[in-house]
């Protein structure tokens, strides 16, 4: 049936933990549709995401899934924007605690629940959720994304081994002959042109971030610029590309039709290490 419903899964990571999932179907979704997973923002409020994505998901035909992540589980930028790659105070976690590889099981649940059967999906997220993406996009790529959209992002992880995480890949056992591998990953960051208050409340201002640019809209500039570079000196192709929402401030619903065009447009070239 079309419309919005909830549903729930456990982490697998365990320790009690829940995830509530946001699902809009749109009329005339198919099984083999387009699936997009919605990334939240600092509010962790999944059910409005869903809900501003519902016209677009109508529009273009795409399934929508908002999952969760509750303060309560998931307190702070350590264990949502940063991914729990390093504990609060600094110091590496093992990977099977990180946040990002959650996004495969996820989607599994989804396609269950929702009974669909393509294999891959598109994955977006907004301002908290932009740095989410992005950071997955580097640390924990999955094969099963066709393409990957980091939307007005408040501060990026630079494609940088001399930079420390969560500024940088320093520190996080990535190792540099990764570079080439993670620049050809079909990344989109996605940047309103208003979404340029360099005194919104939410805007990191931690100093390595506030070296990226004045608000968000100079940071996702800076952060394809470092990429070109990197791969410039690495003498690679990139396939990270910056687009820009005229007109829109920092909002998940005016980025929505930029973002699902994007993604229903979007042409699968071939799979990405």
């Amino acid at each position: 049936m079309p419309g919005i419903v909830r549903v729930e899964m456990a982490d697998p990571r365990g320790r009690g933990r829940r995830i509530p999932i946001w699902l809009y179907r749109p009329a005339r979704f198919t099984p083999e549709g387009r699936i997009v997973i919605v990334m939240h923002g600092l509010r962790r409020d999944a059910s409005a995401y869903c809900e501003a994505w519902a016209p677009e998901a109508e529009r273009h035909g795409l399934l929508v899934a908002a999952p969760e992540f509750a303060e309560e589980y998931y307190p702070g930028v350590h264990e949502y924007n940063y991914g729990d790659v390093l504990s609060g105070d600094g110091h590496p976690q093992p990977r099977s605690q990180w946040l990002f590889p959650i996004i495969d099981p996820i989607f599994d649940f989804i396609r269950h629940a929702a009974g669909v059967e393509r294999q891959t999906f598109c994955l977006y997220g907004h301002s908290a959720g932009g740095q989410f993406v992005h950071r997955l996009v580097s640390l924990a790529w999955s094969p099963r994304i066709e393409l990957a959209i980091s939307a007005n992002a408040g501060s990026y992880s630079l494609p940088r081994f001399d930079v420390d995480y969560p500024f940088g890949l320093g520190g996080t056992g990535l190792p540099p002959s990764a570079l080439p591998g993670l620049l050809a990953r079909p990344l989109v960051v996605l940047v309103g042109d208003r979404d340029n208050d360099p005194d919104h409340c939410n805007l990191p201002r931690h100093s390595e971030a506030m070296r990226q640019g004045p608000h968000r809209f100079a940071r996702g500039r800076y952060y394809v610029d470092a990429a070109r570079q990197a791969a410039a000196a690495a003498g690679v192709a990139l396939r990270w590309r910056l687009a820009v929402a005229p007109g829109v401030g920092h909002s998940n619903a005016g980025m929505a039709p930029f973002a699902a065009r994007l993604c229903a447009e979007f042409q699968i070239e071939s799979p990405q290490g």
